[in-house]
């Protein structure tokens, strides 16, 4: 193995992480919780976080539309500004947190009153918080802080908040735990080889200038969350949508100087997808598709062993590794900040 450093150490740590959650995860803790909104004690969820943890609570969302609980998701910082007026006596807010104190929790916590005083559910890796120490409910999440950017922190988020929603949603999650130990399996598989996959990750991929990742259904928290990973690591500009809106305009940029990678996703969507990561690929974009199994017509990168809602979990670890490779053509190694911090307290300084 090459150089060693605090995000490669991370994304070694990932398996623990998820490990960690499947022994850790208490579902008793919602049955209550579960029974009072059954009863009508809520008239909404709110779900919430800013960072990698809004993108890691997206799929919780779309569980709790599957399952028909009226629910919404939205950043803090405009939950305390433009959407305040959302949340009602009667709301379940549930807040996500792996610190637990950035900024914009910290105010959500202190208008708390103003807001109607909704019944507050947090998730957080630090039980001393304070998300943790003034909600009604705390869960953890299980996986364990990370050493630099969002890693072992954003698999606990992916993997605890969606058991909770499905719990939420009345569903037995014994299929779905299931789900996590396959993927389990499938990350200490990979991991266990990251200088191979570093290396062929870096000769298919080759050179990129301008970036775009691009999924749907559980995947499009993969795309904003591999933006998010390539403007934090190796400070490359890049950006991260749904298949969908990338065909409403920003397909122009296609040319030989402009590469996506296309998320296979989920079946609903994976054959129309594919067909249209072809026709990308047919006006010059440098397209790789990220799925399960290889494909002879396009480049592809195929994730670690997977099942069921492990899919965005084992999407994000080839994602963390191409930042590595691409943080060498920029000069930046991934985890190595230059304005800001692991967690974001304040806005006065440098905003």
């Amino acid at each position: 193995m090459g150089e060693r450093f605090p995000f490669l150490e991370d994304i070694q740590l990932q398996p623990e992480a998820l490990q960690k959650v499947l022994q850790g995860y208490d579902h008793q803790l919602l049955q209550d919780l579960r029974s009072r909104l059954m009863k009508g004690n809520f008239d909404r969820i709110i779900l919430t976080g800013m960072g990698a943890s809004t993108f890691g609570t997206y799929p919780a969302w779309l569980q709790l539309l599957k399952g028909r609980v009226p629910a919404f998701w939205m950043d803090t910082s405009e939950l305390l500004t433009y959407a305040s007026d959302l949340v009602t006596p009667k709301s379940l807010l549930w807040v996500v947190s792996n610190s637990g104190k950035s900024i914009e929790i910290t105010r959500l916590l202190a208008q708390k009153g103003r807001l109607g005083n909704p019944y507050l559910l947090a998730n957080t890796n630090f039980p001393d918080s304070p998300l943790a120490t003034q909600a009604d409910l705390y869960m953890p999440i299980y996986s364990g802080d990370d050493f630099t950017l969002s890693t072992r922190s954003y698999v606990g988020t992916l993997a605890t908040t969606q058991l909770m929603a499905l719990q939420l949603a009345g569903k037995l999650i014994d299929r779905e735990m299931e789900d996590l130990q396959i993927t389990l399996q499938g990350l200490q598989e990979f991991t266990q080889k990251l200088e191979e996959h570093l290396q062929l990750l870096d000769s298919l991929i080759g050179k990129v200038n301008r970036l775009v990742i691009i999924g749907r259904g559980l995947s499009y928290a993969t795309a904003m969350e591999a933006a998010l990973c390539f403007k934090e690591g190796p400070k490359i500009n890049a950006e991260g949508m749904s298949t969908g809106q990338f065909w409403h305009g920003p397909v122009e940029l296609a040319d030989e100087n402009y590469t996506v990678l296309s998320l296979a996703g989920e079946a609903m969507t994976k054959t129309e997808d594919f067909r249209l990561s072809l026709k990308a690929q047919s006006l010059g974009a440098k397209v790789f598709w990220l799925a399960d199994t290889p494909e002879k017509e396009i480049p592809s990168i195929v994730l670690p062993k997977y099942r069921g809602i492990g899919l965005p979990i084992a999407e994000i670890v080839p994602i963390q590794l191409i930042s590595i490779n691409i943080g060498k053509q920029t000069g930046f190694r991934p985890g190595d900040f230059r304005y800001l911090g692991t967690v974001v307290t304040t806005k006065k300084e440098m905003f």
